[in-house]
This record gives structure tokens, C-alpha cells and sequence, in this order.
């Protein structure tokens, strides 16, 4: 971790004192009620058990009127054509049993809206980021993919009915597609906003 902290610290001398980086637990943030005007939580809430307590904390965090801003993962909103392997069962079958081993929820882009109804804020939102073949450049997306199969094809592995081998056929297959002139691949990205509600705001 702090070998990633001591890079955005590089990355944004230029702003001096008003940035700071620490490491900190995401379900005891160590900060006062009411610390920020604007909480941002982005790709993580997936990889984490019990998101619903992480965002309540980072609710708590906020004054009254401030904003939460969340960018929230769900590998139920992938798909790609042409492929040579059925990868919507593989996105279909993955996710839930990786989760259900895991105890996280990779469906989250489609929960957070109901955690967040049970949390003290109005004004909820929800939009998406469209990562597709038509919008962003094939090797930049392909290199996503790369990563995933790089950094999960053993994992998915171990807490799934795919094989390591299998997880990692799926993923080059993917990869093709999204690298082929013709093929066409979208990953549907959630973005949710609420604002903290509190005395004095409707």
C-alpha cells in the first residue's frame, strides 16, 4: 500500500499541502461526523465484505448537504460479440459464485442504490460510464482485461466451477474481441451520487 501512496504523493506534489494520502480502514474511517463536503469511493466497494457498513461510515463522514460520489463495479453489465467461448455463462456464473466464496457482492452496481435508501441522504442518482469498442481505444481496454486475467485467473480458479486454465481462456477470448476490427465489447460502469441529508436540508 504505501508503495502506491508514496506514487500519487509524486503524482501530485504540485498541489502541496491541500493533498494528502494515508491508509486507512474503510469501516472506521479516523475522521470526525460531518469532517467533508465531498466523499469519493471509487472501485472498491466490490473487493470488500459488508459494503453497505462501508458506506454508511463514509456517509457519517459527510456534513450535512455534502455529496457522495460512488463508482461501483458489476460484472453483470459485460458483454461482448463475437466470441469463440460462451462468455455471458461465464459472466453469468462467475461473479455470484466468486462473491457467495468471497463474501462480496460484484453485483454492487445494482444494490447500491437500496443501501444507500437505507442510509441518511436524499437526491440519489445513478448513471453510467459506457467503456465500449466505440468509445475508448481497443488496446486501452484491452489492457483492462490483461490485468483482470493477469490478477484474478487463479482466484476465479480456486472459488468458481472455472479452472484457472478456463478463467484464463475466457479472458483471452475477450481480449480478441475487443482487439478485432469488427468485434464489439461494453462494460457498463454505475456512478452514483446523494447528497447527506441533515438539519436545514431538503
Amino acid at each position: 500500500i504505501e508503495r502506491h501512496l508514496e506514487l500519487a504523493r509524486r503524482r501530485c506534489e504540485g498541489f502541496g499541502p491541500r493533498v494528502t494520502f494515508r491508509a486507512a480502514d474503510a469501516f472506521a474511517l479516523p475522521f470526525a461526523d460531518a469532517a467533508f463536503d465531498l466523499v469519493v469511493c471509487r472501485h472498491m466497494l466490490q473487493a470488500v465484505p459488508r459494503p453497505e457498513e462501508a458506506m454508511a461510515e463514509m456517509v457519517r463522514v459527510l456534513r450535512p448537504g455534502g455529496r457522495l460520489h460512488l463508482i461501483v463495479e458489476d460484472y453483470g453489465m459485460i458483454h461482448m460479440h463475437p466470441t469463440r467461448l460462451d462468455v455471458d455463462r461465464f459472466w453469468v456464473d462467475g461473479p455470484p459464485a466468486f462473491g457467495a466464496a468471497t463474501g462480496t457482492d460484484l453485483h454492487i452496481g445494482r444494490s447500491a442504490c437500496s443501501h444507500l435508501k437505507r442510509l441518511p441522504v436524499i437526491d440519489i442518482a445513478q448513471h453510467y460510464v459506457v467503456v465500449d469498442t466505440l468509445r475508448v481505444p481497443r488496446e486501452t481496454f484491452a489492457s483492462i482485461w490483461e490485468a483482470w486475467r493477469d490478477g484474478y485467473a487463479d482466484a476465479i480458479g480456486e472459488h468458481t466451477r472455472f479452472t484457472s486454465d478456463e478463467a484464463r481462456a475466457f479472458f483471452e477470448d475477450m481480449i480478441a474481441c475487443i482487439r478485432h476490427p469488427d468485434g464489439y465489447a461494453v462494460w457498463q460502469v454505475p456512478v452514483l451520487s446523494a447528497r447527506k441529508r441533515g438539519r436545514h436540508v431538503d
